[in-house]
């Protein structure tokens, strides 16, 4: 398996790390990881662990690349969170899409993501705004206004209103962060565009995850059907919020999709 560490040279700069099958490889599938928001690792830092690396792992087996990317404020892509939004994150995923297609180690109709948590948010606003996915897998979807709580973003800004308004921030899933983040999300609530979406969808949800996650993945399996997309739905019994404990199932039921999805 050959690695690359790199830093985007446009957008936020996202940190960057690509596996490949071998050096030279070229016009393979890649599959890009989108992580979801957790606290820094020994200090700072993003390190494959559980579902994610077992993917990776399985797509190298495959011939099927993967590219994990950190999100604007994290790691070495750094950025002040108060200028922090989902918009921004899609933006994210759109510029690792390009840096793939410009370096010829892919191309258009074989690039997909695979994310988890609000993770999937970012891949659902990529993909509703430039309809370029060849596949999506999102597990721990995060599509609804329950992002993290009931009533989620937009209740979070109602209940903070005066003190946002004002300029100030406020700390919302362990970043500080402003208005702009809540009015973004107000406007742009995935589960709101989901005719936007058009490429084959597998949702993976964990039986042990939150009701929020759970009702966020029938709905937009739902919607998907509904809007005529090719779209799946697995529900994993014994799978927790990123589906740790049955990583290597998701990887089994991610590439066969991919590979499924690709040859048709």
């Amino acid at each position: 398996m050959f690695k690359k560490y790199f830093k985007l040279k446009c957008g936020d700069q996202n940190f960057c790390r690509l596996y490949l099958p071998n050096k030279n490889s070229k016009d393979i599938p890649i599959i890009i990881y989108c992580h979801g928001w957790t606290k820094p690792i020994l200090g700072g830092g993003r390190m494959l662990g559980g579902a994610p690396k077992a993917v990776r792992n399985l797509a190298i087996k495959n011939n099927i690349g993967f590219l994990s990317f950190d999100q604007f404020g994290e790691y070495k892509t750094w950025g002040d969170n108060r200028y922090f939004t989902h918009a921004r994150w899609g933006e994210g995923v759109k510029n690792a899409y390009d840096y793939i297609v410009s370096s010829g180690i892919s191309k258009d109709g074989l690039i997909g993501c695979f994310g988890i948590s609000s993770g999937t948010t970012a891949a659902f606003r990529m993909e509703q705004k430039y309809q370029q996915l060849a596949f999506n897998v999102s597990v721990a979807t995060a599509i609804s206004n329950n992002i993290i709580n009931p009533g989620g973003p937009r209740q979070f800004y109602l209940d903070n209103k005066q003190l946002l308004d004002n300029g100030g921030l406020v700390k919302y899933c362990s970043k500080k962060i402003s208005k702009l983040f809540f009015e973004d999300d107000d406007k742009n609530l995935c589960i709101e565009h989901m005719e936007k979406v058009k490429c084959p969808t597998l949702f993976l949800q964990g039986s042990l995850d939150n009701d929020r996650r759970k009702q966020d993945a029938l709905d937009g399996y739902n919607l998907l059907k509904e809007n005529g997309v090719y779209t799946e739905y697995f529900y994993v019994e014994g799978g927790g919020h990123g589906l740790e404990q049955k990583a290597n199932l998701c990887a089994e039921k991610t590439i066969d999709f991919v590979k499924r999805v690709l040859e048709k």
